[in-house]
This record gives structure tokens, sequence and C-alpha cells, in this order.
């Protein structure tokens, strides 16, 4: 593997970054519901803050959060990583940029993740999430999540 970057996105990474959502979701568990569409990822790229690992200018992970609608708060909504590359540390490095901006803005963060996610269980106490509930039902009925809260340091 050459060495991986890890960058704030730009208008021109949208599509690479929806197609690799497409793809990533593939993998998911409940992967018949509708993943972000590229219209989507176009207003996120430009108004939330959205993180790319490369390797060899190939965008093969990303990460997203955005605002919430209380103050201070963001939810990180996507970590992605090309199915090659999972495992050695790239969601940790997208990660980290993400909380390093939020606590050099003083923002704290919530994320949910599907109880089955042991990776990113484990990723998200390692960064500070040390708030945890397991919210039942969350999407559906069988579809529980563990919901995490990180504050700033």
């Amino acid at each position: 593997m050459s060495e991986v970057l890890i960058r704030w996105a730009s208008i021109d990474d949208f599509l690479a970054i929806a197609e690799l959502d497409r793809v990533s979701w593939n993998h998911n568990r409940n992967s018949e519901f509708i993943p972000d569409g590229e219209h989507v990822w176009r207003h996120w790229v430009e108004h939330a803050y959205v993180c790319v690992a490369t390797e060899n200018k190939k965008i093969i992970g990303a990460a997203l959060s955005f605002p919430s609608t209380a103050p201070n708060i963001h939810f990180i909504h996507k970590i992605l990583i090309a199915a090659d590359y999972r495992g050695v540390g790239i969601g940790k490095k997208l990660m980290n940029k993400l909380c390093d901006k939020f606590d050099e803005n003083r923002i704290a963060a919530h994320l949910t993740t599907d109880t089955n996610n042991n990776a990113i269980q484990c990723l998200s106490e390692k960064m500070g999430f040390s708030e945890k509930e397991l919210i039942n039902g969350y999407y559906r009925e069988n579809q529980d999540r563990w919901f995490y809260t990180r504050r700033p340091c």
C-alpha cells in the first residue's frame, strides 16, 4: 500500500465519494434501503465537514459530519472505507481529522451505529465517544442502534 493522505474534500471529489458510498452500502446488513446519492454528497462536500483518504489521488475513504439543530453539536453520518483498505487504520485517521476540527471549534459530536458494527464501536470509544446509549427500534422495530456522544477536549 502506498502512502495514504487525509485531506478535506473538495467539490471535485463528490462523485467519487458517492460511488464509494454506493459500493460500500452493499456490505451493510440492511443494504436494501437507499444510500445517499450524488445530489446530497455535492451539498455535503460544500456545506459540511467531509474529509477523504486518498492513495495515488484515488479516494479510498471518506468521513462526513454535519451540524445539528442544537448549537455546537455535529452528527457524524458516515465513515466509508473501500473494502480492500479496511482494518489498516484509515477510519481512525479520518475520525482524527473530524475530531481535531470538533476540538478546535469546541463542538460536541454524536454518531449512531449498528449494534453489529464492532469496528466503529471500538473506534468511537478510542476517539473519546464516552457516552453510549442503546436505542431499540431506532429505524424500524428490528433495527437497534448505539448512540454515542463525544464532548470537545
